[in-house]
C-alpha cells in the first residue's frame, strides 16, 4: 500500500514540474516584447541617427501636443530635411534614395504601427505630456533604439500602474473605467 501511494506522488510530483517547465516555455515566448517579432517598415528607419542628429520627438510625432495620436511624419516633413541635408554615414544613402524616389512619384511611406490601442480604449497624448509624463515613460528609450520596438507591454495593467500611484485628488478619476473607456 506504501509502496504504491508512493508511486502515486511520485507521478503527481512529475506531472507539476512539467507543467510549470511548459508555463514557463510559454511565457517566455509569449510573454513581453522581447519575444515579439518586430514588423517589417518600408525602410530601416534609426531613431537614434535621427535624435543623434539633433531631432527632437516632437517635430516628427506633432500630434502629441494636442491630440490623441502622436502621428507619423508625413513624406513632406521628411523631406523637409532629405532634400537638403546629406546623410553622414554613406550606407544609408539607398534608405534615402527610396524616399526620393518615392516622393518624385508621389508615393508615401506606409510605416506599420509599432504601439496601437484597442478601438475600445480611449487614449489621448495631451493630458500625458501636459502632466509631464515623459516619452520614454511608456515607450522606452526611443532615442537610443536603432530600430522602434515596444519597451512595454501597453495594456491595462500597465496603465493602472501609473495611475494608481498618482495624488489623491487625481486617483479617482484616473483609475474609474470611463476614463479609458469612452
Amino acid at each position: 500500500m506504501t509502496k504504491g501511494l508512493f508511486a502515486f506522488h511520485h507521478k503527481i510530483q512529475w506531472i507539476v514540474i512539467g507543467l510549470g517547465i511548459a508555463l514557463v516555455v510559454i511565457i517566455a515566448l509569449w510573454g513581453g516584447p522581447a519575444a515579439q517579432a518586430q514588423p517589417e517598415q518600408p525602410l530601416a528607419f534609426s531613431h537614434k541617427k535621427h535624435v543623434d542628429a539633433g531631432t527632437q520627438c516632437v517635430y516628427c510625432h506633432p500630434g502629441v501636443l494636442n491630440g490623441p495620436v502622436a502621428g507619423l511624419p508625413s513624406m513632406a516633413k521628411c523631406m523637409g530635411c532629405h532634400s537638403n541635408v546629406q546623410v553622414s554615414d554613406e550606407t544609408d544613402q539607398p534608405d534615402v534614395d527610396t524616399l526620393l524616389s518615392l516622393w518624385d512619384r508621389g508615393l508615401a511611406l506606409r510605416w506599420v504601427k509599432i504601439n496601437d490601442q484597442p478601438d475600445f480604449v480611449y487614449f489621448s497624448h495631451r493630458p500625458h505630456i501636459q502632466h509631464g509624463v515623459s516619452c520614454e515613460s511608456c515607450h522606452g528609450n526611443v532615442g537610443q533604439m536603432d530600430f522602434a520596438q515596444p519597451a512595454f507591454q501597453i495594456n491595462m495593467g500597465f496603465c493602472l500602474s501609473c495611475h494608481r500611484q498618482q495624488s489623491p485628488d487625481k486617483f479617482t478619476r484616473l483609475v474609474d473605467c470611463k476614463t479609458c473607456h469612452q
